[in-house]
Order: structure tokens, then C-alpha cells, then sequence
């Protein structure tokens, strides 16, 4: 390992830890699913929200208290010159009464809040599990390309080394020795992008999971097998996804909401009781009816009743523009899982076998003085760029399946990994 990538790895210990972390446990997808979704303040406002809409809706429509009126007729007959009216107290309890229906619609408007609330927060849920995956795939592709640098790097001073002998000993000239200088300074800048893009992932991981970075161990376990349902083509949707659940609960408590509105157009009620006693005589029992006189209430309520169903007509565009915009991302995913299979038998089965061998073959050519070292640079690139592929399309595939998760007919959990070995970052 070069000066650089020594440097690198000492940077490593020292940001996350030093060596008594370096035998912590391995990051596993699994553990960080469920830290992020026991953690995540988003979790925590969308079941809040759900709480609250809860609380509401188990006040809905209760029947509003009833008023106490107490009446003393003629208090002070000398005021009003009434002496010869008999002075009179009258108690009333008047209880308001709704209209038939409004109450009912009060609860069905409350009970669709409340369903969206929940949707929303399957649909939160949901959504960062599919972040999770997202930086998990990202992370693990760094890792992958930091351990294939640090082979290629080796290698690369194995090959500088043997340069500067051929060089001191006249069989190879100054240009091979200045082109593996090259090389090596080019490949600890590729290294340091590399190990920053590392941190950053691994740091956007542990604030999704909410955690501290530092807190993380610094292996990375091994990322579960995708499992697509069908082997080619889209990939199929479920209409009852959290989102299109979202969608078409918003539809009905818009619905709710005309409802509502129309009906608010009708008058309330009243309806009372009471005793009537006269001075000197006896209590009379009294019952009372009242309604409203909706003179103004008509020009209130149509422009609610308008604003309501346009509200709908918005709601139902919106999860027309969801599923359109569903099925076009199953053409996409489809389509590129189609792409990354293929890639990956490609570069697994032919592209990476070839470039070892061509690599193993050029290296015995060039210390036979049959090959020019900047060639043996060209197949070495060749070798490093075929791996380095090969983990960004697995990491684009898991990515792939992540994003399909959030619309998949039945979410999968991550399974535990079970992987030969950790392996350790080797920046």
C-alpha cells in the first residue's frame, strides 16, 4: 500500500474511532431499516399527525351543550309603569339540534382525515426504508471500489518499482519510470474522491439511521440479493401501495368535504323546556321549537361547496398523474434491471476473466521487454475499471429494487446478509 493510501487509512481510524472499533460488528442493512424507522423525526411527525387526526376524529360530531336561560318577567314594574302586570320567572334549557345528516358527515369527514394520516405515515415509512437501501447500495459500491483501488494500487508499485530497475539497469528507459510516477499520483487523487464519497455516504446512512457517523462500525456487511418478481419487462405495481392509498383517501375526504359543504345549507334546529311560574300561581310547563333562518347562509355556502369540488376534481388529477407517472417508472425500472442483468453476466462472465488474463500477460511481456510499460498502464486500467463497474451495476441494481419496493404489491424486508466475511474499508 502506497504512502497515500497508508495516510488514508490512518485517517480512517482516527475520524471513526481507532482500533477499538475495528472489530465492532459489520454494518447491516436490516439493523439500519429498523434504527431509521425507530429514529426518523419524519416517523415521528406523521404519527403525530395520526395522532392528532385520532384525537379529532373522536370528537366529531358530538352534539353540541345545551343552554340554561333563566327569565324574570316584569323585575321592576315601577321602571315601566306595569305595576298591574303579575311579575313572572321562566327557566328554559334549549338544546341545539343539526340538521339530519350533518353529523354523520362531520364523523365521515373526521374518519377520511384520519385514514389519510395513517396512509401517509405507511407511505413515510416506506419511503425511508427505500433512502436506507439507497445509501446502503451507494456505500457499498464506495467500499468496493476503495478495496479494488487499494489491489490496483499495489500492483501499481509493484510495476513503478520494477520500472526504476529496469531503468537502473538500462533495460527500460526514463519514460516508463516518469509514466508509473504518473500513474500513482493519478491514482491517489481517483483515491481521495473515492474515500470523500465514502464518508459522505456513510455519513448520509448514519444520519438516516440517526445516528452519529463515528458511531458506525467501519466494515460494511454484505448487500442482500434483489428478488424481482418477473424476469424481464416492468415491474408490476400495486394500487395498494401506501401512496396510491394516500392518493385515493384524499379523493374521498375531499368527497367529504361537498358533502359537507351542501349540507351546511340546511338550517339547525332548536328544541326547549322549561316552567313558567307567575307570582302568586302556580308552574306552568313550557316546550319550545326553534330553526334557523338561513337568509344569508346560502351565499356562505356556495362558495365552500365550489371550492370543494374543485378540490376534488385536483385530487382525482393528482392520482391520475400517479399512476401515469407509476407505470412509466415500471417501464424504467424494468428496463434497467433488464440492462444491469445483462451488464453484470457480461462483465462477471467475460470482461473481468479477460482483463486478469490480459493484465497476467501483459505483466510477463513487459518484464520481457516485449511490451511498453504505458500499454501495460492501459490493460491495467482495463483490469480496475471492469471491477469497479461491476459493484456500481450491482449498486444500481439494489437501487433499482429499493425504488420498486416503494410501489411493490408486498414490501420485503431486507433479509440478513450472510456474507463469508466482512471486509474491512481499505481506503
Amino acid at each position: 500500500m502506497c504512502r497515500r493510501a497508508a495516510l488514508l487509512l490512518s485517517l480512517t481510524a482516527a475520524l471513526f474511532g481507532g482500533g477499538a472499533r475495528l472489530a465492532a460488528q459489520a454494518l447491516e442493512l436490516a439493523e439500519l431499516e429498523r434504527a431509521a424507522l425507530e429514529s426518523s423525526p419524519l416517523v415521528t411527525e406523521a404519527e403525530a399527525r395520526r395522532d392528532a387526526a385520532l384525537a379529532l376524529a373522536e370528537g366529531a360530531g358530538v352534539a353540541g351543550d345545551p343552554m340554561l336561560e333563566l327569565w324574570a318577567r316584569n323585575l321592576l314594574p315601577e321602571l315601566t309603569d306595569r305595576a298591574d302586570t303579575t311579575a313572572a320567572l321562566e327557566v328554559e334549557i334549549v338544546q341545539p339540534v343539526r340538521y339530519p345528516g350533518k353529523r354523520e358527515a362531520v364523523r365521515a369527514l373526521a374518519a377520511a382525515e384520519l385514514g389519510i394520516a395513517q396512509a401517509e405515515l405507511d407511505q413515510i415509512r416506506r419511503g425511508i426504508v427505500a433512502q436506507v437501501r439507497r445509501a446502503f447500495a451507494a456505500l457499498g459500491a464506495a467500499d468496493r471500489e476503495q478495496r479494488s483501488l487499494g489491489e490496483a494500487h499495489e500492483l501499481l508499485e509493484l510495476l513503478s518499482a520494477t520500472a526504476r530497475a529496469r531503468f537502473a539497469t538500462g533495460q527500460e528507459g526514463a519514460l516508463a519510470v516518469l509514466e508509473a510516477e504518473l500513474a500513482l499520483d493519478e491514482h491517489d487523487l481517483l483515491l481521495d474522491k473515492v474515500f470523500a464519497g465514502f464518508v459522505a455516504e456513510r455519513a448520509r446512512l448514519a444520519a438516516l439511521a440517526g445516528a452519529r457517523a463515528e458511531t458506525l462500525p467501519l466494515l460494511v456487511g454484505a448487500r442482500p440479493e434483489p428478488d424481482f418478481p418477473v424476469v424481464e419487462g416492468p415491474l408490476p405495481i400495486d394500487e395498494e401501495a401506501p401512496r396510491f392509498v394516500t392518493a385515493r383517501r384524499r379523493i374521498a375526504a375531499a368527497e367529504r368535504r361537498v358533502e359537507l359543504a351542501r349540507l351546511d345549507r340546511k338550517p339547525d334546529f332548536g328544541l326547549g323546556g322549561g316552567f313558567f311560574w307567575p307570582e302568586g300561581g302556580d308552574p306552568a310547563l313550557m316546550a319550545k321549537v326553534g330553526v334557523e333562518l338561513p337568509f344569508f347562509r346560502r351565499r356562505r355556502a356556495e362558495p365552500r361547496i365550489r371550492a370543494a369540488e374543485a378540490e376534488v376534481a385536483a385530487e382525482r388529477a393528482a392520482l391520475e398523474a400517479l399512476e401515469l407517472e407509476a407505470r412509466a417508472e415500471a417501464v424504467r425500472w424494468g428496463a434497467e434491471r433488464d440492462r444491469l442483468e445483462r451488464a453484470l453476466a457480461r462483465l462477471a462472465g467475460a470482461v473481468i476473466p479477460r482483463t486478469s488474463v490480459a493484465l497476467d500477460a501483459a505483466r510477463a511481456a513487459f518484464l520481457e521487454g516485449r511490451l511498453p510499460f504505458s500499454r501495460l498502464l492501459e490493460l491495467q486500467n482495463d483490469w480496475l475499471h471492469a471491477r469497479v463497474e461491476l459493484a456500481l451495476a450491482e449498486a444500481a441494481r439494489f437501487t433499482i429494487w429499493a425504488e420498486w419496493q416503494e410501489l411493490a404489491p408486498s414490501p420485503t424486508k431486507s433479509p440478513e446478509a450472510t456474507p463469508p466475511a466482512p471486509t474491512e474499508v481499505q481506503p
